[in-house]
């Protein structure tokens, strides 16, 4: 799976979770936009991506955890382990 797929279905997931729709995001993403992002078709910056998690109500690092799993087809679990061990080696 590309990176661009991975952050869309993680934003896409994320926001189903919540119960929230596309038009749920007016005033922080046009629903063109968002739809892009979630088939992967175009990638949104940081900001945009803080900006969406906020909405969603969930920390930015939450997406990338789930994008990165989808990415790598391992679990979050696995990867938020992986990332625990590495932090602590920093």
């Amino acid at each position: 799976m590309k990176l661009s797929e991975a952050i869309g279905a993680a934003l896409r997931e994320s926001r189903e979770a919540k119960g929230l729709t596309q038009e749920d995001f007016v005033g922080v993403s046009g629903r063109t936009y968002l739809s892009e992002i979630e088939r992967g078709l175009k990638s949104p910056t940081i900001e945009k991506l803080d900006q969406l998690a906020t909405r969603i109500g969930i920390h930015p690092l939450e997406l990338l955890v789930s994008c990165y799993a989808k990415q790598a087809s391992i679990s979050r679990g696995t990867l938020l382990q992986l990332l625990d061990r590495r932090i602590r080696d920093l």
